[in-house]
């Protein structure tokens, strides 16, 4: 009876029905390498970051400043400012992992956007958080009263909405 269980789990291992290796195309091998390939920043064929073009549509140029990234038109018109969380949120974590924002702020520094970029979390979690509209808490805000605004988390995506509420105080800290 060994004999043929141990025959049996042979034949297995040699057809590959049984294997020490992973697919890599099971559903937790295709979120994992969704999961890096979102890590990687991505950017236009102008190599402005696609967070800022998001933001603003009409971007043809930037400028890096001390505290933002000036923002420009095809015209050189002043469209606003994109304020990076990073380095200032480095070390907050959510539910898997740092939760990086761009904040971006009209001409007048009125908040227009809260976008988040490039990180580790479950996508339904941070598309949970977008459909509830936990991003828009601070639109129409200045910095100050943004500095000042308690925003709930999200239930179903607390350790997420969290860790961005944090990112988004680090980063308006950083102005």
């Amino acid at each position: 009876m060994k004999k043929i269980i141990a025959l049996a789990l042979i034949s297995l291992f040699a057809t590959g029905v049984v294997s020490a290796q992973h697919c890599g195309n099971c559903p937790h091998h295709r979120q994992q390498q969704a999961r890096q390939q979102s890590c990687q920043p991505q950017v236009n064929a102008d190599g402005i970051d696609m967070a800022i073009v998001k933001a603003f549509p009409e971007v043809k140029s930037v400028k890096k400043a001390e505290k933002w990234t000036e923002v420009y038109n095809a015209q050189s018109k002043l469209l606003g400012y994109a304020v990076y969380s990073k380095p200032a949120s480095d070390g907050i974590k959510g539910y898997a992992g740092e939760t990086p924002v761009l904040i971006a702020l009209n001409s007048k520094q009125v908040i227009t956007g809260v976008y988040l970029l490039a990180n580790s979390e479950t996508p339904k979690f941070a598309q949970h958080m977008q459909e509830t509209g936990f991003y828009n808490n601070w639109n129409g805000l200045t910095v100050k009263k943004a500095k000042k605004k308690q925003v709930d988390t999200v239930s179903g995506a607390t350790f997420t909405s969290r860790a961005v509420i944090q990112s988004v105080q680090a980063a308006l800290n950083t102005l």
